[in-house]
Parts: C-alpha cells; structure tokens; sequence
C-alpha cells in the first residue's frame, strides 16, 4: 500500500528527516510518535506531497508518487491537518463538500452520487445534523470530526491525520479513535502521528518512532513501548500496569 524509501526533507536549509524507510501494510492503523520536532508532521506532509523531498521518494500501491498526478494522488491519500480551523464562515456540508473536489471536473456541479457519498461521510462521522451549521461555531471535537468526513469524501483509501486526538476531550478523542477502527475493518490504511502514548498503545496495529528526523524503531505497540525506547527517545521512565488484555502506561521522570 505504501513504501517510503530513503527520503530526506529539509526546510529553509534545516534537515528535518534523513533517510526515512519504512514500510505500512494495508487496513491497519499505524501510529507515528516522537518527541516534539522529531519529523512527525513532516513526513506526513511528505507523503500527500504538500512538501517535496529532497531526496528519495514514497511509493503509493507501487507506483512512484511522482509519477501520479496531483489530482489522482489526492484521490489515494487525504490529510486531516492538526490545525483545522477555518478562516471564513461555511456550513459543514460545503466543508465536506471539498472533499469531492477530485473527482470533478473544472466548473462541475455536485452530482446526485456526489451528494450521496458527502451525505454518508456525514452520517459515518456523525456529524450529518451539523451539515448546516457554520464550522467555526462547532466545538473542537465537533470540528474534527467535520474535517474527518471531508477527508472520507473523497473516498482516499489512505488516511493520514496529524494529531487528530490533540486538544479534544476525552469523549471526542475515543469517538474519532473508534471511528478510525471502524474505518480500518472497512479497507482503509491510516498513518496518524500522535502524542498520547496510551491511545496509540490501545488502537495502533504498529508503532513508528522518529527520533531526531530518523525511524527510531517499528514494530508492534508491545515492542515499540519497551522501557528501553521509552527512556531512550523520550527520555522518561515507565511502567505498565495490566488489567485483563489491556495496559496502562505510566510515565514518570
């Protein structure tokens, strides 16, 4: 599904990633951590092409990303950015509606299956009620979850997302976590950078850790939050407390 290989990135001359190779399996949810500056958002930003690498390319089902035009790769790959927020008024059903934007053509209208699959991004978001409210009176966690349904509308079978839980509550953070599970079960392959360890722990099929622009580590959440790459990266102790098959992890200095 996707294959990154030895891809540098530098900005404004400062190296933010050196030789970046990893690889991620398709219907999984895989999570990307790090300390603050480590490269997390870079790479992603990497990957739809927003930002260009200096060197090395990414892969998207076996096709050199370059090789695809930016309009097709926006149908493949889709970023929920971390900062949503919206600088003018609109509904949330014109938000979502951008969605669709790759797959029309220039000065088309929505179609009748358009409207159909910004409808259904709605209702999987839960956020169809909403469709006619200004985006910039909703909560944060409601918000979220409207930039959500425009990533699904267009229907990218890649999901990236930028600290989606970051600033929410509790409620809305599990509601987007859940969602993203519910979302792997129907085919999709989904990268989120995250900062709760935790939550990365609980719904991740696989760990990455970058560490000073590098992949630290990959590997399964149990291997990736071993005390060793914990204190090493993070530069903190931990401990992991179990109850039945599930596992807290406690952070301390």
């Amino acid at each position: 599904m996707l294959k990154i290989e030895h891809l540098d990135c530098s900005i404004d001359e400062k190296k933010i990633l050196h030789d970046i190779s990893v690889q991620f399996k398709p219907c999984n949810i895989h999570g990307i951590i790090g300390p603050n500056g480590s490269g997390k958002s870079t790479l992603l930003k990497n990957i739809c092409r927003i930002w260009e690498p200096q060197s090395g390319t990414v892969f998207v089902n076996n096709k050199d990303y370059k090789s695809i035009s930016r309009k097709d790769l926006s149908r493949e790959i889709t970023l929920v950015p971390q900062n949503t927020s919206i600088g003018f008024p609109v509904s949330v059903y014109d938000i979502v509606a951008m969605g669709r934007h790759p797959h029309l053509g220039r000065f088309q209208a929505l179609t009748k299956k358009d409207r159909e699959i910004i409808a259904n991004a709605l209702d999987i978001t839960q956020t169809y009620e909403l469709k006619d409210r200004n985006i910039n009176e909703l909560s944060g966690g409601e918000c979220q979850l409207a930039i959500l349904a425009r990533a699904l509308a267009t229907e990218a079978s890649l999901l990236l997302l930028d600290e989606p839980t970051s600033d929410l509550d509790i409620k809305h953070a599990l509601t987007i976590m859940e969602l993203l599970g519910d979302l792997k079960e129907k085919g999709k392959t989904i990268l989120i950078s995250i900062h709760d360890l935790n939550i990365a722990n609980r719904y991740c099929d696989t760990i990455s850790i970058i560490n000073q622009g590098e992949i630290f580590f990959t590997g399964s959440p149990p291997e990736a939050f071993s005390k060793e790459n914990i204190q090493e990266v993070f530069d903190v102790n931990m401990s992991e407390i179990r109850n039945d098959s599930r596992s807290f992890l406690y952070f301390y200095e």
